[in-house]
């Protein structure tokens, strides 16, 4: 299977940038796959799809994509689109009366698995600052000895006003990784908000747009389910993964909550869960190593590129 890629209009030092997924090319070019959001919004590489007999498309972004304008059928000219969103795969099959769309997991590439040392951190989070929410959650890790890592480019301008709270500014991905494994516990949130009445309005143009089950809580609470990068980034590090929980809780398409990771439900008992665990930690040893073996087992890139060709060739 072939293998393009075309990061231009990516933000720089994001994970896709580390997929390498080049490596896994094999000598049958009757088949390509294609990642990066260049090849949906723009029409320059569509010579590349007459060089093969079929052509798939790997989306690790949805549903965000449809907060801009963005027309569906524009992944009409693949054969096959894989998704990490499982409510818009399902949708899309479904107004589309097609099968061509099918979920899959946020992938990880085992080069970047980093050394497992000595834990020096109580909690982490690495990411933008979104809401209300996030600013809680800095004032919960203020409370213990953290990590914040973000960029200081591609971001939007609350994660700008939060940068004197960050710890760790512009990381290398190999860098950033060591670091969340330095640390024994990690925030994460698997859901996106909807920025503003104009990203509400592009969602709504969609057919249908109520049958999907991402949009259903854009009117009511103006947010997305998105399964995020940092959560198996975590569980390779042997960071405990601690997630909100949300109206989808779409990790649980992938992982098992109480086995690979703890829930908490708001900023309170945020706090409460951090305590807990750092109180008991040794009694976290085979979750860390469950939720390590169970993504190194499923979840890797050379995972994902065998899944997609034994469904495809």
């Amino acid at each position: 299977m072939k293998i393009y890629k075309d990061l231009s209009v990516e933000i720089e030092g994001t994970n896709t940038n580390y997929f390498d997924l080049a490596e896994f090319e094999s000598d049958d070019t009757s088949t390509a796959l294609y990642y990066g959001y260049t090849f949906i919004c723009d029409q320059a590489h569509s010579n590349l799809l007459k060089n093969h007999a079929k052509n798939i498309y790997l989306n690790v972004v949805p549903p965000t994509e449809f907060c801009g304008p963005y027309d569906i059928n524009c992944e009409d000219r693949f054969d096959s689109i894989y998704s990490i969103c499982p409510f818009t795969v399902d949708w899309l099959n479904k107004i589309k009366n097609t099968k061509k769309y099918q979920k899959v997991w946020y992938p990880f590439h085992s080069r970047y698995i980093p050394k497992h040392d000595e834990k020096k951190y109580d909690v982490c989070y690495h990411g933008g600052i979104h809401g209300p929410k996030y600013l809680g959650m800095l004032n919960v890790l203020s409370h213990f000895n953290y990590r914040y890592m973000t960029m200081t480019h591609g971001i939007n301008p609350l994660t700008q006003s939060c940068i004197p709270h960050a710890t760790d500014l512009n990381l290398t991905h190999e860098a950033k990784m060591q670091k969340i494994s330095e640390c024994k516990i990690s925030v994460c949130y698997n859901n996106f908000p909807v920025r503003n009445n104009a990203d509400l309005q592009n969602i709504k143009s969609q057919p249908y747009w109520r049958d999907n089950g991402a949009f259903s809580h854009v009117d009511s609470d103006g947010i997305l389910p998105q399964l995020k990068s940092r959560f198996i980034e975590a569980s390779l590090s042997k960071t405990v993964n601690l997630v909100e929980r949300d109206h989808w809780n779409v990790i649980e398409h992938f992982y098992n909550a109480d086995k690979h990771f703890v829930y908490f439900d708001n900023e309170n008992d945020l706090k409460l869960k951090i305590t807990e665990i750092l109180s008991n930690w040794d009694n976290y040893n085979n979750m860390l190593e469950d939720s390590f073996d169970h993504s190194v087992k499923n979840y890797t890139c050379d995972r994902l590129i065998k899944y997609i060709e034994k469904n495809e060739l």
